[in-house]
């Protein structure tokens, strides 16, 4: 996954001017809106298809394959106690089933928090990989934007439509490769589980 998982990482408009905060535009801007040299990327992408990024998404896909294949025993688990109790309901006293009950109802409750945790495990891991890199070509952008004289760089999100020429997504991600090259290439997990496996309704006895 990425997960979320690039997860609309940046919904925010990168309102960028010129050492000004985000949004702002020169003092002049207002009067000679027709002045203004603006430009647009696609942040996410950025983030998403860089080297750093490509590296960052297969160590999540790493944790979530870890993660899945505990889940996945668990689910084992529970299908064998409520296999145990569903056959052994006539052959044993009323006390030895509600024990048995007991125990499958809380290797349920267990599934389900466990399953809780690890979607928040999962979360904090992406934050941990992808934020410093968000953070990385936001101040790229501040850095391309006093370098080469753009009085905005808008985040592609609050773009409805700009002409191709004035999209700078591409240049943005070869040269945040080249300022923060990553070994991309790892050999991809097992298996890909879905992003975010949500907590199971306990199973139904026949």
């Amino acid at each position: 996954m990425r997960p979320k998982s690039l997860l609309s990482r940046t919904a925010i408009v990168l309102g960028l001017a010129l050492g000004a905060g985000v949004g702002l535009l020169l003092p002049t801007a207002a009067a000679h809106a027709e002045q203004l040299s603006v430009v647009f990327v696609d942040v996410d992408k950025v983030v998403k298809e860089c080297d750093e990024g490509k590296a960052a998404d297969l160590l999540l896909k790493a944790e979530q394959a870890k993660r899945q294949d505990e889940i996945a025993t668990r689910e084992a688990e529970i299908k064998k106690l409520q296999d145990d109790l569903e056959k052994q309901a006539k052959a044993f006293s009323a006390a030895a089933i509600e024990k048995k009950a007991a125990q499958y109802q809380q290797a349920v409750i267990d599934y389900q928090n466990l399953v809780i945790k690890f979607n928040k495990d999962l979360e904090a891991k992406d934050r941990e990989l992808f934020d410093p890199i968000e953070k990385r070509v936001k101040q790229m952008l501040r850095d391309i934007a006093l370098r080469e004289g753009y009085d905005m760089i808008l985040n592609k999100r609050s773009v409805p439509y700009g002409r191709k020429d004035l999209d700078m997504t591409d240049k943005v991600t070869q040269e945040y490769n080249k300022a923060f090259p990553a070994k991309v290439g790892a050999p991809p997990p097992k298996k890909a589980p879905p992003a975010k496996p949500g907590p199971a309704p306990a199973p139904k006895m026949k």
